[in-house]
């Protein structure tokens, strides 16, 4: 009789959990959208002795609806940082445990109020997060290895626990999943970048790594950096290599790249998370749009795209968004924001279930010719191209060029594998762009708007040195893919030419 393998029973339970998970939430999903009247409903009776709602008159979830204006960060800071100084919390009833430090990809950085409950919601979204990927892979041991995520550092200021979301969540991580994940906490959250490197790849080089999770960008340094310690392809290295859960930026740009480092094998599976909260998931390996997290404490309202820039734009629940739209995200949760700008642009791609695509942020896309140029038309464009041509992008920004009453796009690419003719690749991403963007497509016309975009090739780290100058040397710190003007571009090159 064939002797059965302890560690194989132990994985068949927890893959028949997360499967069973999956399962319930697909099912209910009906029931998770009515659920998010009810939510908004408890936020509101829960702190509505709270300065902040009182200030607006706000009583009940009518009134909210009614009354409630949209917030941006600057609209709400002086409450946030009187709790961080240890002052007063005026935003919400419940004790304020820590505040998750954004980038400040497009702004200065901004802290962001997280509750007890709101960090318990996040470990929720990552629950959710394996269930959705175990479900659609039964066979999948990632369970029995370790996981690797990058991840920031932290800072404890008046009882606050102050960092980017990832360190945070390494902090208060239950003892239940610290065995899963390399390195400890006390390596992990190393403040300075080379300390932290020079600590960890000797553990990653010898772990069991089966998933890993971060921007695409930083997580290709620490790859390349465990391949110049092994002296080892990194498939050699981490052999049951599963699962990579990316957010932040898009993968398209960096697919090659992984491709060429693990073969077709590895599964890339889509997050949206921010500072914020964890708000949705990839729900299927054969579709890139995601779904919205609903059994977090997030309720989620929209503003059409076409309303933005409106003083009083109309704010839209759930159940009234349409198919093939686009909106801006604005979250309420139980730390403290109200109807909160998140300054993302959701297209919605079906709607029952309702799934969605992150078209790009408010303030990182260009427009100045009407050109309405997003992020996702670009990483859509190098993806198409990439079909066509063999290259390897590491990270690119592009601005507007104005001469008179026309201009260009001027592109800035750090490749790690050059296209071998770039004045190709130039006319072909150039025309890919056109065949995605209609608006782009008719300034272009004639070149009598928009002339053909112009490309500059940056020098290996020239992206990670602007990050370093700019002293944004983080996990989560990105070069705004799109900027409204050339500020950012002259910078770079003016470090590259130093």
């Amino acid at each position: 009789m064939k002797n059965i393998d302890e560690s194989d029973v132990y994985s068949s339970l927890i893959n028949s959990f997360f499967i069973w998970k999956q399962k319930r939430l697909t099912q209910n999903y009906h029931l998770n959208i009515e659920s998010q009247g009810h939510l908004l409903d408890d936020i509101i009776k829960k702190n509505k002795s709270c300065e902040y709602l009182k200030s607006i008159g706000i009583e009940n979830m009518e009134g909210f609806q009614i009354h409630c204006p949209a917030a941006n960060y600057d609209d709400i800071e002086n409450y946030i940082l009187e709790i961080k100084e240890g002052r007063s919390n005026r935003l919400t009833t419940e004790k304020i445990v820590a505040l998750a430090m954004s980038s400040g990809t497009t702004s200065r950085s901004k802290f962001i109020p997280l509750s007890a409950s709101g960090i318990s919601a996040n470990y929720t979204a990552g629950k959710t997060m394996l269930s959705q990927y175990i479900a659609h892979n039964t066979k999948s041991k990632i369970l029995e290895g370790k996981n690797f995520s990058l991840t920031g550092s932290y800072t404890k200021v008046n009882e606050l626990i102050v960092g980017d979301v990832s360190a945070l969540f390494t902090y208060f991580l239950q003892p239940l999943y610290k065995p899963f994940r390399v390195p400890n906490r006390d390596i992990a959250t190393i403040p300075d970048w080379k300390d932290k490197m020079d600590k960890m790849i000797p553990i990653l080089a010898k772990s069991d790594v089966r998933w890993i999770a971060g921007i695409p960008s930083w997580m290709s340094m620490v790859i390349d950096r465990v391949e110049d310690y092994t002296q080892k392809d990194i498939y050699k290295v981490w052999k049951n290599m599963e699962v990579y859960f990316y957010g932040g930026v898009n993968v398209k740009p960096f697919e090659s790249y992984y491709r060429e480092k693990f073969g077709d094998h590895l599964a890339l599976w889509q997050t949206y998370n921010a500072s914020e909260g964890f708000f949705g998931l990839q729900m299927d390996p054969n579709s890139d749009s995601l779904g919205f997290l609903l059994n977090t404490d997030n309720y989620y309202e929209f503003i059409p795209y076409a309303e933005i820039e409106n003083k009083n734009p109309s704010i839209l629940s759930i159940k009234q968004l349409e198919l093939d739209k686009s909106y801006e995200l604005l979250i309420t949760n139980t730390s403290g924001l109200y109807r909160y700008r998140m300054g993302d642009i959701l297209k919605i791609t079906n709607i029952n279930p309702i799934r969605f695509e992150i078209a790009g942020r408010t303030r990182n896309s260009i427009n100045v010719f009407g050109e309405e140029l997003m992020v996702n038309n670009t990483e859509k464009a190098i993806t198409e191209l990439n079909k066509e041509m063999n290259f390897l992008i590491k990270d690119y920004t592009i601005a507007p060029v104005i001469t008179g009453n026309s201009g260009h796009h001027h592109w800035q690419i750090e490749f790690i594998k050059e296209p071998q003719s770039l004045f190709h690749f130039q006319t072909r991403l150039d025309e890919i762009i056109r065949q995605l963007n209609s608006d782009y497509d008719a300034k272009r016309y004639d070149d009598l708007v928009l002339k053909p975009l112009t490309i500059e090739l940056l020098d290996r780290n020239s992206m990670d040195k602007w990050i370093e100058a700019t002293k944004r040397v983080s996990v989560q710190a990105k070069v705004p893919k799109l900027w409204k003007d050339t500020s950012i571009q002259k910078q770079i090159s003016a470090i590259m030419n130093a």
